[in-house]
C-alpha cells in the first residue's frame, strides 16, 4: 500500500485531504505539515472539530448519519428493508460478501475517523497552550476529545470485523511496515481503547453549554468504556464503571417533560438524557454536519414521502403492550398523504381488521424516532443517539444480574426505564433465575433502542452470555432465522459475529489477502 503524502491545512476548520485510493486505510492520510504555523490553541479547537466531522464522514448516509445502522440493525430481527435497496438486502437476508458497498464503506469512513483523531493528537502534542495564552487543562481535554473519537471508531470496527488494523501515530511517522499494516488482535487493540477512555474519563469536562451538546464529556467516556467492558463480558467492571455515570447530571426524560417520544423531538438539542450524540442540525457549532438519512429513510412515502429504506418487521409491533409509550414511536395507524387509513391488522396488535376503500392493512410498520416535515424535505436535523442514559441503567442492570443473579437493584433500574413508557414495576419475585432476567432485560433493550444501533451487538452478546462465550450467534440464529424470507441463508458453517473484511482492502493491502474471509461469508 502506497501512501501518499499530503499537507494538512486548517482554515476556520480542519481541511480534510482524500485521496483517489481504493483502501480505507489510505483513504485519508496526513504526514506533512509546518508545525511552526501550528501554534495557537485555536489549532487545537479547529483539529477537534474536524474530527468530529469524521463522525458523519462523506454525506448524509455516512458512518453514523446511515451507513453503521445498517451494519448494525439490517441482519437483526427488527429491521427489513424493501427490493430497492440492494445492498441493504444482502445484509438483512445475510447474502453479503466482501464487496457489499456498505460493508466497505463504512470500513473507510471508521479509518477516516481514525486517522483524523491520530492526525489531530499530534496537532495538538505540538501546540503550547500555556506559552500561548491558554491553559495545560484545555490542552488535555483536546487529547481527551480526539482519543474518545478513536476508541469509539476502533469499538465499531472490533465489534464488525474483530482483529483489525492497529494504526494509532500519525502518517509523518510512518514506516515502510506501517503502509500495509497486518491485522491485530482484538484485545490488543482494545487495550489501546481502555487506555484512550481512561485518559479521556479523566480529563473531559463533566458537561459544556448547550450549544456544544456533541462534544464528549467524562460521562461519555466512562459509558463508553463501561459498553466496552460488558462486551467483553467483564461484569464485575462493567458494573462498576456505569454506575460512575450515574448521579452526574443525566436522568431520564420524564412523562411531564413528554417522556420516550419526545426524546426524539427534532426540538430537543441537548436533553440531559442524552450522553453523547451526532449532533446534525445547521446551528453553529455542529462541525460541518448538517443532517443525517434517517428520517428520509425511516418512513414511507405514504406517511410523509419517505423512502421507506427501513421498514421493521410487522411482528415487532406485537411485542409492545398497549400502554407502552414506545409503541407511539412506530406507525401503528396514520392518515396516508392519499387520505386513506393505514393500519396495523389486529393480529399484530393493531386496530384494522380488515381492507376496504378507506382502509389499508399494514405490511410492515416503521420507526418514527428520526422525524423529518415531508413536502421533499430529507434533511434530519434531529441528532443522532449514540449514548444515552437509558442505556447506562440497562446496561448497569444486565451485568449485575450477570454477577448476582436478580437483585433489587437490577429490578430498580429497569423499572426506571418502563415506568418512564408508562408500564408497571417488576419485582425480583418475577424471575426464578439469572437466564429468566438476562431474557428480559434484551427484551426491553429491544423495545427501548431500537433502530438505535445496538440490536446486532445485544443478540451477540445475548448469545456469548447465554452460552457462557462459546456461542455467540444461539440468540441470533434463534431471532434472526424467522424473519428471513428464506430460512436456508442461514449457514451455521458462516460466524455472522463477523463481517468480512472489505474487498477493497484486501486488493489494496499486501498484508491481507482473501483466506482472512474463511468463515465470515458463505461459500
Amino acid at each position: 500500500m502506497k501512501l501518499h503524502k499530503n499537507i494538512l491545512v486548517l482554515a476556520g476548520a480542519i481541511s480534510v485531504a482524500v485521496l483517489a485510493c481504493t483502501s480505507g486505510l489510505e483513504e485519508e492520510t496526513f504526514s506533512v505539515f509546518d508545525a511552526n504555523t501550528l501554534t495557537n490553541p485555536n489549532n487545537g479547537e479547529q483539529a477537534v472539530r474536524g474530527t468530529y466531522a469524521g463522525l458523519k464522514d462523506n454525506g448524509g448516509y455516512g458512518y453514523y448519519a446511515g451507513y453503521l445502522y445498517w451494519l448494525n440493525e439490517y441482519p437483526g430481527d427488527v429491521v427489513t428493508t424493501t427490493l430497492t435497496a440492494r445492498q441493504g438486502v444482502q445484509l438483512d437476508q445475510l447474502t453479503y460478501d466482501a464487496s457489499n458497498a456498505t460493508i466497505n464503506d463504512v470500513w473507510t469512513s471508521i479509518y477516516r475517523l481514525i486517522s483524523r483523531a491520530n492526525e489531530s493528537e499530534a496537532i495538538i502534542n505540538n501546540i503550547d497552550y500555556v506559552g500561548n495564552g491558554s491553559t495545560e487543562a484545555l490542552k488535555r481535554q483536546h487529547l481527551g476529545e480526539v482519543k474518545f473519537l478513536r476508541a469509539l471508531a476502533y469499538y465499531d470496527a472490533t465489534s464488525l470485523w474483530g482483529d483489525v488494523p492497529l494504526l494509532n501515530k500519525p502518517s509523518s511517522e510512518f514506516t515502510d511496515a506501517d503502509e500495509n499494516p497486518p491485522l491485530t488482535a482484538q484485545a490488543t487493540i482494545e487495550q489501546g481503547m481502555i487506555a484512550d477512555l481512561e485518559y479521556a474519563e479523566d480529563n473531559l469536562p463533566a458537561s459544556y453549554s448547550a450549544t456544544e451538546v456533541a462534544r464528549a464529556t467524562s460521562g461519555a467516556a466512562k459509558a463508553l468504556l463501561g459498553r466496552l467492558y460488558l462486551r467483553r463480558l467483564e461484569w464485575q467492571k462493567a458494573a462498576d464503571k456505569l454506575a460512575e455515570v450515574m448521579n452526574k447530571g443525566y436522568d431520564l426524560r420524564t412523562q411531564g417533560e413528554g417522556g420516550i417520544v419526545s426524546l426524539f423531538s427534532r426540538d430537543n438539542r441537548s436533553d440531559n438524557e442524552f450522553i453523547f450524540v451526532l449532533k446534525s442540525s445547521s446551528e453553529p457549532g455542529a462541525y460541518a454536519i448538517n443532517s443525517n438519512s434517517f428520517g428520509q429513510n425511516s418512513t414511507p412515502w405514504d406517511y410523509n414521502r419517505g423512502w421507506g429504506n427501513f421498514p421493521l418487521n410487522i411482528q415487532f409491533y406485537s411485542i409492545f403492550s398497549p400502554a407502552d409509550a414506545r409503541r407511539d414511536l412506530l406507525t401503528g395507524k396514520f392518515t396516508t398523504i392519499y387520505g386513506q387509513i393505514m393500519a396495523i391488522p389486529k393480529q399484530y396488535g393493531g386496530e384494522a381488521e380488515s381492507a376496504d376503500a378507506d382502509t389499508l392493512l399494514a405490511t410492515f410498520v416503521y420507526n418514527l424516532k428520526y422525524p423529518h416535515t415531508g413536502n421533499y424535505n430529507y434533511s434530519g436535523f434531529n441528532n443522532v443517539t449514540i449514548l444515552r442514559y437509558a442505556d447506562v441503567l440497562m446496561m448497569r442492570a444486565e451485568a449485575l444480574n450477570e454477577v448476582n443473579g436478580p437483585n433489587q437493584e437490577s429490578i430498580d433500574l429497569i423499572n426506571q426505564v418502563r415506568n418512564r413508557s408508562g408500564l408497571a414495576s417488576y419485582s425480583v419475585g418475577n424471575f426464578a433465575s439469572k437466564t429468566e432476567l438476562r431474557d428480559a432485560i434484551f427484551e426491553e433493550r429491544n423495545k427501548e433502542f431500537f433502530m438505535e444501533g445496538r440490536r446486532r451487538d445485544d443478540l451477540i452478546r445475548w448469545g456469548r452470555a447465554a452460552s457462557n462465550g462459546s456461542n455467540p450467534l444461539v440468540k441470533f440464529k434463534e431471532k434472526v432465522v424467522p424473519t428471513l424470507k428464506n430460512a436456508s441463508t442461514y449457514s451455521d458453517a458462516v460466524n455472522y459475529a463477523l463481517y468480512p473484511y472489505p474487498q477493497n482492502e484486501i486488493q489494496s493491502n499486501t498484508s491481507l489477502d482473501p483466506s482472512v474471509n474463511a468463515g465470515r461469508v458463505r461459500q
